[in-house]
Parts: C-alpha cells; sequence; structure tokens
C-alpha cells in the first residue's frame, strides 16, 4: 500500500499546507502518516479554554489528533519540541532519517524554505528535513516542498515579522514560490480542508476557519495545493503518481 509521510512544524500546519493532497492519499487508499515537531504552546488561545502552555499543547495534540482523522490519516506523533525554539536545537535530521527509513514512504510533504511566511520554526523543521532527505541513500522518496503565490501570505509574514531578526531573515522579497512544479486541484473536497483548519479551535478566533490568517489567505487555499520538488526540478514520476490522487 502506498504510503505518504508529512512533517510540520506545529498543530495546524498541515491543515492550511497540504490537508487536501493527504485527504485525497487517504481516500485513495494510502497510508498517511504526520510528525509533529512542536506543541505550539506559546501560541494565543482563542477558545477559552485553560491559557497555561502545558493545556494549550494537550488541547493543540487533541486537535491535530481529529484534523488528521477528518483527513483520513493516522493518529499523528508528537515531538514535543519547544515552541518557538527548534532554530535554537540541535539538527533533527538523525529522527527524521529513522522515521523515512522506517515508514518508507512513496512521498514526503513539509513547507518549503520560506516556511509560508517567514515562521522561525517552520525554516528550521524545513532545514531538518532536506538535511535527512538529501543523505538519504540512492532510491529515496520524493520530497515535495508546500508552495504558495507570491504576495499571499505577506499579510501574515508582516504580523509575524517580529519573529525574524532586525532585519528580517527571510525579507519579504523571499515570501511565496513561484512557479511551482505540482499543483493538486483539491475543489472536490473544500469542506473535508475547512473540516480539518476547523478542528483546531483553539487558534480560530470565533471558531472561525477563515479566521486562521489575515481575510483571503484560507478562501485562497481552497481550491488547489502547489508543490516544489527538491531536486528543483518537474519530476514526471512525481506528476503522474499526483495525477492517481484525483
Amino acid at each position: 500500500m502506498p504510503a505518504l509521510l508529512a512533517f510540520i512544524p506545529h498543530p495546524d500546519d498541515e491543515s492550511y499546507a497540504f490537508a487536501g493532497t493527504i485527504a485525497l492519499a487517504a481516500r485513495a487508499g494510502w497510508d498517511c502518516f504526520v510528525e509533529c515537531a512542536s506543541n505550539g504552546e506559546c501560541g494565543k488561545r482563542h477558545d477559552g479554554g485553560l491559557p497555561t502552555p502545558e493545556a494549550l499543547a494537550a488541547s493543540r495534540q487533541s486537535e491535530l489528533r481529529e484534523s488528521c482523522r477528518i483527513l483520513g490519516a493516522k493518529s499523528p506523533q508528537f515531538w514535543n519540541l519547544p515552541d518557538g525554539g527548534l532554530r535554537n536545537l540541535p539538527s533533527a535530521a538523525p529522527r527524521i532519517s529513522a522515521v523515512i527509513t522506517s515508514i518508507q514512504p512513496d512521498l514526503v510533504l513539509t513547507l518549503g524554505p520560506d516556511g509560508a511566511y517567514g515562521h522561525p520554526d517552520h525554516i528550521a523543521l524545513h532545514r531538518w528535513v532536506n538535511e535527512a532527505w538529501s543523505a538519504l541513500p540512492a532510491g529515496r522518496p520524493p520530497l515535495l516542498y508546500a508552495a504558495f503565490p507570491p504576495g499571499l501570505f505577506l499579510p501574515q509574514y508582516q504580523k509575524c515579522i517580529g519573529m525574524m531578526g532586525d532585519p528580517p531573515d527571510p525579507p519579504e522579497s523571499a515570501i511565496g514560490s513561484a512557479p511551482s512544479h505540482y499543483t493538486v486541484p483539491t475543489r472536490q473536497l473544500p469542506r473535508t480542508k475547512l473540516a480539518s483548519v476547523r478542528a483546531h479551535r483553539s487558534q480560530l478566533p470565533g471558531g472561525d476557519p477563515e479566521a486562521l490568517f489575515p481575510p483571503g489567505i484560507v478562501a485562497a487555499l481552497l481550491e488547489e495545493e502547489w508543490f516544489t520538488d527538491a531536486t528543483g526540478r518537474e519530476n514526471p514520476a512525481v506528476t503522474t503518481l499526483l495525477a492517481t490522487l484525483a
């Protein structure tokens, strides 16, 4: 049975980046696995629950489990690394290599080098995954990075810019990928993708999935998902593989 393996920095990063692709793969009979580096325990809480880091971590783990259930993925694995602190840790590439070797996936997904909107945790995990994948022997699975149109995530980047140093790293010009190598149509399951976002209720003001990011971003992510290939070029075999999910 084919397998898809996704590495995400926090609960919810699967939902906007590649929930549709995960759902399509699960519907096609794939085993889908999600590995989550941090619990997002330092974020703001919007569901009225206890605001302590411990309580928020527990809630966000529960929410990611629910998102994975909605998408048809297996229950996620949590690394419990510190939220906001991944860039200060030793590389988790050995752990990532071990997971890839154990699962032997047909496809690996993670965020791209811009971290969607420049979040340092996102970029740290991207670097770790790329490091691990690059060191794998011949026959390694394709690695795809979630890619987003230039400009789409700039409002979120501007909200988070204080985390990126002075001057900010990455710069605004680095946010967004164009062109992408692969497009996965997800317009047949917008409710599934929205339900995945909605599962992360502690992150949603008013429980509204559209409120995850500044206005217009979530809506723009419902019909298609975009990816770039870690090799830097389109692979016809991957194009064919993704087409089997439609």
